[in-house]
């Protein structure tokens, strides 16, 4: 699976299945380094592949360091996180192959077309599997055998639907078509599917993680929050599998490019790197759009009060357009988290556990928002999660609903 000595990986561009992908250009590891090559058509086009590193110039741009595998931040965003490389070192493993022996050019040769946004590489190494039907409860189940380490029949096709994922939790792309019948990934692309993320629970979630990642969607969105379109799927098994519509997919065939806070300014994921004042900083850097750092603003209060601290970088996105310029990408993985040691991964104000009104209101403040705005922001907010138990009981959240209302009222008392 490893790349022939000398082969570079090519890098393209597919914003349109029907049609080829534009070179980006060429990728070549070179004593543990990245390399990256830009091609004559990128730098021809002018469109910022990376916003904020990596401009486009002719000749060899070095990785700047060896925190991202070695790789250029804004191409580490297409490499799997857990669960997309516990599914192809399984998957590798029974091809013969070990995992360890790839740098990060090998596995992004791995991930082929099958990544988020529109990036593409090849040559593809791993060949994909038939799936005539996709049974969601079958999945799910297979995805608790690969947790536990534990032999499964579907391993080929839970690695093509899953293994570029990002994220910790199982996960499979799947795509609606107009019967509302499923097919694996990207198989009918152009021909009217919608492209979807289904999530299934890992071992140590709440039975009903599913209802409440709903219940938080429909509460996010109630609070203002920009969110693609989301449902939850009937389970025989189960309480229901989430989904949300890919909004890097944003019609049948069509794909935007899409690059993670961390792949941009090239911030770890897995430390508090980064704090909420350098979220709207790169927002307004990277967009030069007021509206844009609003909504940023906006999910950081709703983040606060709706006790979501899995808030790391790789958490929000920017998405490219076709003209080249880049927006704020909807808000994504908004569910009741607890965080790293009880805090949120990114502090407001140096705070990241006990945030209050005044943190809020001073940081805001800062970035030009004015302050009836701010509190218009966080009256709207603060609404939407004190009317947690009606989104939940819509959800059918049982099991954790009251342990999370408790939670909700105690942030909202900061508030006051």
């Amino acid at each position: 699976m490893k790349l022939a000595p000398g082969t570079p990986l090519l890098i393209g561009l597919l914003t349109d299945e029907a049609q080829p992908p534009t070179p980006v250009g060429r990728l070549a590891m070179a004593g543990g380094i990245a390399q990256l090559e830009w091609a004559s058509e990128a730098i021809a086009a002018g469109r910022a592949i990376s916003p904020v590193h990596y401009t486009l110039e002719p000749g060899l741009l070095a990785a700047r360091s060896r925190e991202f595998d070695g790789l250029h931040g804004f191409l580490a965003d297409s490499l799997p996180d857990a669960w997309g490389t516990l599914l192809l070192r399984r998957r590798l493993g029974k091809l013969g192959h070990r995992f360890e022996d790839l740098n990060a050019v090998d596995r992004l040769a791995l991930v082929g077309r099958q990544g988020r946004g529109a990036l593409v590489f090849q040559p593809e190494t791993l060949g994909e599997a038939d799936s005539s039907s996709i049974d969601l409860d079958q999945l799910a189940e297979e995805s608790r055998h690969v947790m536990l380490g534990e032999e499964g029949q579907l391993d080929a096709l839970l690695t093509r639907l899953g293994g570029g994922s990002g994220g910790a939790r199982p996960k499979v792309h799947v795509s609606f078509a107009s019967d509302d019948s499923l097919q694996a990934g990207d198989e009918m692309a152009g021909q009217g599917n919608s492209e979807w993320i289904v999530k299934f629970p890992a071992l140590n979630d709440p039975a009903d993680i599913g209802p409440i990642e709903e219940a938080y969607a429909q509460m996010a969105r109630a609070a203002g929050i920009v969110m693609a379109q989301t449902r939850l799927i009937p389970s025989t098994k189960g309480r229901g599998h989430f989904a949300t519509r890919r909004f890097d997919r944003p019609a049948p065939g069509q794909r935007l490019h899409m690059v993670s806070l961390g792949g941009a300014l090239e911030a770890s994921p897995h430390l508090p790197s980064l704090d909420y004042d350098g979220f709207l900083r790169a927002t307004l850097s990277i967009t030069r759009d007021m509206r844009d750092v609003e909504q940023a603003f906006r999910r950081m209060v709703y983040n606060v009060l709706a006790h979501n601290r899995d808030d790391h970088v790789r958490q929000h996105a920017f998405l490219m357009d076709e003209k080249g310029e880049w927006h704020l990408a909807p808000a994504f993985d908004l569910t009741f988290s607890q965080g790293p040691g009880g805090e949120h991964y990114m502090a407001v104000e140096g705070e990241g556990r006990a945030i209050n009104r005044a943190n809020i209101v001073a940081l805001g403040v800062r970035h030009g928002i004015a302050e009836k705005r701010i509190a218009a922001i966080i009256h709207e907010v603060t609404a939407a999660v004190m009317d947690w138990e009606s989104f939940a009981a819509g959800c059918d959240v049982s099991v954790s609903r009251a342990a999370i209302g408790a939670a909700l009222a105690r942030m909202s008392g900061n508030f006051a």
